[in-house]
């Protein structure tokens, strides 16, 4: 399974900085996020990440689906569901389940990871169509690689310690060792600004962090989107805090190409039950 590079590319957030306080007690909290995807003005997607965490957990399913101009292409709809713990600076994977629906083709395509102590335990793919790539034209992914990973999901939930939780570069300052299933990749935030935003269920302000894609193993050598990826400086990620917690999640996405320039933007985000 290739790596998203709008989501996952993880992938994925957006921070606001507004001021952190510190819950009384642990307390499952819901949010949610829904994006409308965008290629330039239109509209090509819409997506739904809904968030459930307390101090030590996080459960994050999302929904997806073409519409518009893509509907007409590439019409599909996806969920994903990842579950995990949650450190001071940072979440370890546990559960990672993918299931993409080909409306023109009527199929579904089934991804299922687990990890043990922050390393891939299992991968399952149905239907199971791994490529072969032992030839001199890819890079392999050695065992060490696949040790402190996370899936792809999980890359959009950004712990802080409480100390830091309103400090920008605390935020967005760090790399993030992915694996999709299929290729293993570095996602690098580091921040550039803070900037307002305003949506439904939040008005604050978030931390905007430049976003770098760096590719680690399981890919082609010298594939085109893989090299004008890892060489694109112009990616943002926008993170926004999560119910006023050290939590912090994307409210905005901008990933130029040389196509144009796709874009996730806020239609909700909020919390919806504690």
């Amino acid at each position: 399974m290739k790596p998203v590079k709008l989501s996952t590319i993880a992938v994925f957030a957006a921070c606001a900085a507004s001021s952190a306080i510190a819950p009384a007690k642990a307390e499952m909290i819901e949010h949610k996020t829904v994006f409308d995807v965008k290629f330039g003005i239109l509209s090509i997607g819409k997506a739904t990440f809904d968030i459930r965490f307390d101090k030590d957990r996080y459960i994050l399913d999302m929904n997806g689906k073409t519409v518009g101009v893509a509907e007409m292409v590439a019409p599909g709809s996806g969920e994903v569901e990842s579950e995990g713990r949650i450190g001071d600076n940072g979440v370890v994977a546990e559960k990672h389940e993918v299931v993409f629906h080909d409306k023109k083709k009527d199929k579904d395509k089934k991804l299922e990871m687990s990890f043990k102590d922050g390393g891939v335990e299992s991968v399952k793919l149905d239907p199971d169509k791994h490529k072969d790539k032992s030839g001199p034209k890819w890079v392999p992914i050695s065992a060490d690689q696949l040790r402190s990973v996370i899936d792809p999901a999980s890359s959009i939930i950004v712990p802080v310690e409480w100390s830091h939780a309103n400090d920008p570069k605390a935020v967005c300052d760090r790399q993030l060792n992915v694996y999709d299933g299929d290729t293993r990749f570095d996602i690098q935030l580091k921040y550039k600004s803070t900037k307002p935003i305003s949506t439904k269920g939040y008005k604050g302000y978030a931390y905007v962090c430049s976003l770098r894609y760096i590719p680690v193993a399981g890919h082609k050598k010298k594939q085109r989107n893989i090299e004008y990826m890892s060489h694109n400086k112009d990616m943002e990620i926008w993170l926004a805090p999560m119910a006023k917690t050290n939590l912090y999640t994307p409210i905005r996405i901008e990933v130029p190409t040389w196509v144009g320039t796709f874009s996730a933007l806020p239609d909700y985000f909020g919390v919806v039950s504690r």
